[in-house]
This record gives C-alpha cells, structure tokens and sequence, in this order.
C-alpha cells in the first residue's frame, strides 16, 4: 500500500476513503475540475490502482461514468466541486437510479458554517437528488482521530455496497486548507498501515433468493424479454430456452435483450411482433391467457397496448422484486434473476401446439416480407435498414449502444435474430436522450472497438461528449443519422399542426457535422451509401473516435415507414 497523504486533514481523511473504495472493488472515478473537491481530486489522481478520468462537463461525466458502470456493471465514482457543478449530474443519477446502475456520487460542499450566509458556490446539497440515490448522507468534517477513521471507514464499505444496487450519493464537506499543504495537523494522528484496511472485504451484489415455485396450466402463454443488458448474457438467453422449452410458449424477445444475438439457443423467438400486432386478425388470434415478463417490457407501443386490452395474467420476473409493468396485468412479481427463472415455473401442460405455431408462422412470413423490402430498391434511403444491417455486419461480441427516440424503435422494429453474441446497451430507464455520447463512450472505454447507433439531435444534445477524447481509451463509432430533426415526432398527433410543429417539436437544425467534430480531433467522413458500411464495420479502428454522418430525409423517412407497417402487416395471414 502506498502511504497516506499525511499533509493535512484533509489530504488524511481523503487517502483514507480513496483508499478503502479501493479496496472494496473501485477501479475508475471520473473528476470534473473544482478547488473545493481539490482534497479527493488530489487523492484520487494519486492511488495507484483506481484509474481518475478528467472530464470537464459535469453532466457529460456523470454519463460518461454511467457508461463505464453499463460495461463493468461495478460503481464507478464521481468527483465534483460545490454548488451548480454537483447538479448537472442530476440526469445521469435519475437514470442510473431508473436502470439501477452502480454510481458512486461524491460532491465536495462548504462546511456548515458557510452555508445559506452567501459564501461562493454554496447551495443547499443535502438530499440533492430526491429520493433517486438508493442511499445518501452527509459525511462528517474531515476528522483524523481512529475512531472518526473508522466510523469512515465503516460508512464507506456500506456506501460501496449500497452502489451495487443504484446511485448513491455523498456529501463531503471541507473546510481549508483544500490543497495538501503542510500544517502540522496530522501530527498527532494515529499512524495507519495495512492492518487498518485488512477487515475490508470487497462487496458483492446480493443473488436474489430463488422465488417459490409458480404452477401453470395453459398452452396458450408467451414469454417476453425486455430491455435490459445483463451481467451474463449467455447465462440468461439459456435459462429463457429452458424456460420456453419447458411451457412449450414463443419468446417475443425486443432488440435491445440478448436474445435476439444468441438466437441459435431459441426454438420459438418472435422478433417482429411488433409488425404481427398492427393485423388486427392476428392480433385476436394469438390472445395469450398467461404472460411471463422478463424485465422491463420492451419499448413497442403496439406491444404495451395489446397487453393492456387483452388482460392476460402476467408474472413480471426482476431480481429486485419491483413492479415494472405498466399495463396493470401483473398476478404477481417474481423476485428472480432471469438465469433462474426456468426454475421459477412449473408448466402442468406444456403446449407446444397451434398457438405457438401460429406465432410462429406469422413471424416467419412478417421477417420473409421485410426482407424483401429490404433487398428491394425502394428502401435504400430508409434509415431503418442501418437497423436491419448491422447484426450481419458487426464482428462477434461487439458492444452496441442505442440512443432513444428513432434509434432504439428502429432496432425493436428491424434488428434481426443473430448469432453474434452483439452486446446491445441503450438507457431505457428514464428513456431520454441526454448523455447519449458520453454514455458510449463509457461503455467502449478500455473495451472491445464500439458503436453508436444516435439521431443527430440525441448526438447534439450531448456533443461535449466529445471532449472526452484525449481521455478516451478505446474505440467508438458513431453512424450518426441525419435526418435534420426529431424525426420520432412524425408519427405523433402532433405533426398534424403546423405550425408549430416543425419549429417547436420537429426542431429542424443546419448543423456542419464535419466541422463539429474535426474541430474536437475526431474523425468525420459523410456516407455516400448504406453498402459502404460493410467495410468501415468489419475492419474497425482500435482508438479513437470516428463519426459516419447518413444523411437522410424524416419527412420521406416518415411516409415509406408507415407505408411499410401497413403493407407488411396487411399481408399477414
């Protein structure tokens, strides 16, 4: 162990909680510049094992850490100096909170004597982020006594293991000196080696206990995999396979779960209910009794409704026990990770008879009809296709983040079964479009050459994202879709009042991409054709961040997207 900084107060009390978060399992803390957080900063930038990431904006690097978490799926750590600079980091909490995902907030403060008196960057931090954190206090004063060093101590091993679970939130509050200059303070310090740290034991999420065995008696049931990027994903599309082979029911799997990329482990996968959904024949058809949802449910709209009109009984599996069902079908909550959820159902007659075939057959003739349309010359501006090229496309176990709004429908709609082992990431938790850049850039850094699929007003909403490139360690590729706006708002009721919409919702913008990004020391290049693809995907830079601008047009985008759902879907038998 290198020793504590012993300088002062300050610069003690911070070794000290660098140094047990080090030893609970951090590995990488992301530090916005500040002078009151200069006793973590300082502590953090020295500790040999923890690798401390500059990034300049706040709200940027509370994605950027969200990211890396995403990837690592262990808390990653925030640094932030007093007042406004603590609050940008709002977004990226109330989205690690709605995903629990493990962030380990750390905003320096004001010590209590200099607050609501008018000092400089002082507002009221405590309880900062509502009740997003899954645990928030504020820590003591630095004190270096033992027993305040131990209480420290103590408090910080709960904090870290409390993260496994979602953001958490600490306060720190110092008084001056901030920077580790020499007082004499420590001198009578109780001396700290090995032994202090030697009873921390790296925390460890918590394995949900095996839910009580659940009878069904029904053939008429479907299985759906939901959003959500697991730890293991081989792990959970075999126990779905168990699952499904076992009740003998289709799995409807959304572009955004594993399954769709180990397809080879599924018997009965369903990718485009969505489109089998919109015939209204097919629809009545294939009403299940039962329903087990694994996750949160996917993104379809369409989807959403039919569960909520039909009212089939429905087990939501999560390993939190939490009801993420907004169709007001659920029976039960199943407190289970997915891996063992095959262990959570008994099935007292398992169909495997006319209505999974049905499903079966009318996901075979929607995916031949959208292949079609594809391979035709009439979709090749449509920037779905971008979707439904990908998976043949990108290498074996590539990491995939979706922005929200077109990008993430358009994988639901088109993103074909694969054998890919493609691992797909999106923030579905709040479902926004802030911090789309910075959050890719987290989970491609010091990870395999990476891809964003983002609209051109997702990638502007966050394009101080592209400051992180000089500490950027990896590869990301953006296929930035430029349709010039907010495409999504086409196919609401509000496009049908113009104006306002094409200024207000529509927010049309003229943007020079080249400019924009070879002005942060990124690459840029303009695709003249989706076939190009092909070759800048296979053969992927190891660093760097590139961006592939395809440009394309909403309003025709629009048209040929509900031209194309009639068509496919009224062909359906």
């Amino acid at each position: 162990m290198k020793s504590l900084n012993r300088a002062n107060t300050n610069s003690l009390w911070s070794s000290v909680l660098v140094e047990c978060l080090s030893r609970c399992g951090l590995r990488h803390v992301v530090v916005s510049p500040g002078s009151r957080s200069t006793p973590l900063t300082m502590a953090f930038a020295g500790h040999e094992k923890i690798k401390a990431i500059p990034v300049l904006d706040e709200r940027s690097a509370g994605f950027f850490a969200l990211g890396i978490a995403k990837q690592t799926h262990r808390p990653v750590a925030l640094v932030c100096t007093s007042g406004t600079a603590a609050v940008n980091y709002f977004p990226a909490v109330v989205e690690a909170s709605e995903a629990r995902i493990p962030l380990l907030v750390l905003t320096a403060d004001r010590p209590h004597e200099l607050r609501d008196c008018g000092a400089g960057q002082t507002i009221d931090q405590i309880r900062l982020y509502g009740n997003y954190p899954v645990y928030q206090e504020e820590c003591a004063i630095p004190d270096t006594s033992r027993e305040q060093l131990i209480d420290l101590k103590l408090r910080l091993i709960n904090a870290y293991g409390m993260a496994l679970k979602g953001p958490v939130h600490l306060n720190c509050p110092f008084r001056d000196p901030l920077a580790p200059v020499e007082d004499n303070s420590t001198d009578l310090s109780p001396g700290l080696d090995d032994s202090f740290f030697s009873d921390i034991v790296r925390p460890v999420r918590e394995e949900c206990k095996h839910a009580e065995l659940i009878s069904i008696s029904s053939d008429k049931g479907i299985i759906i995999c939901g959003t959500e990027a697991p730890e293991n994903p081989e792990s959970d599309c075999r126990s779905v396979a168990e699952l499904s082979d076992s009740s003998g029911w289709p799995v409807l799997a959304d572009g955004l779960s594993p399954v769709r990329n180990y397809a080879g482990l599924q018997n009965r996968l369903v990718t485009n209910y969505d489109l089998i959904l919109r015939n209204g024949s097919l629809s009545n058809q294939l009403i299940p009794e039962y329903v087990i949802a694994l996750g949160p449910l996917p993104t379809s709209k369409i989807l959403r409704q039919w569960l909520t009109d039909v009212g089939a009984k429905m087990y939501h599996v999560h390993q939190t026990g939490k009801n993420l069902d907004p169709t007001g079908t659920v029976v039960k909550v199943v407190e289970s990770a997915i891996a063992n959820v095959s262990k959570c159902f008994e099935f007292c007659s398992p169909g495997n008879g006319f209505y999974s075939e049905n499903w079966l057959r009318a996901q075979s003739q929607a995916f031949h009809l959208l292949e079609d349309k594809f391979n035709s010359g009439e979709s090749q501006a449509f920037e779905g296709r971008v979707a439904w090229k990908l998976p043949g496309i990108l290498n074996k176990d590539t990491p995939v983040f979706v922005a929200s709004s077109m990008p993430v429908r358009d994988v639901e709609y088109f993103w074909p079964p694969n054998n890919k082992r493609i691992q797909v990431y999106s923030s579905r938790g709040a479902n926004g479009i802030d911090g789309t850049l910075s959050t890719a850039l987290g989970v491609a850094h010091e990870n395999r050459p990476s891809v964003l699929l983002t609209g051109d007003l997702a990638f502007l909403h966050d394009s101080n994202g592209l400051l992180i490139r000089p500490n950027f360690t990896g590869h990301l590729t953006v296929l930035l879709i430029n349709n010039r706006g907010g495409g999504i708002f086409h196919h609401l009721p509000v496009s049908q009042f113009d104006p306002p919409f094409e200024e207000f919702f529509a927010t049309p913008q003229e943007i020079d991409f080249k400019q924009l990004v070879e002005s942060a020391g990124c690459n840029y290049l303009k695709l003249e054709h989706l076939n190009e693809l092909t070759t800048l995907l296979t053969q992927m830079p190891s660093d760097g961040i590139r961006v592939i601008e395809i440009p394309t047009d909403r309003y025709q985008d629009s048209d040929y997207r509900k031209r194309l759902f009639k068509s496919i879907s009224q062909s359906l038998t």
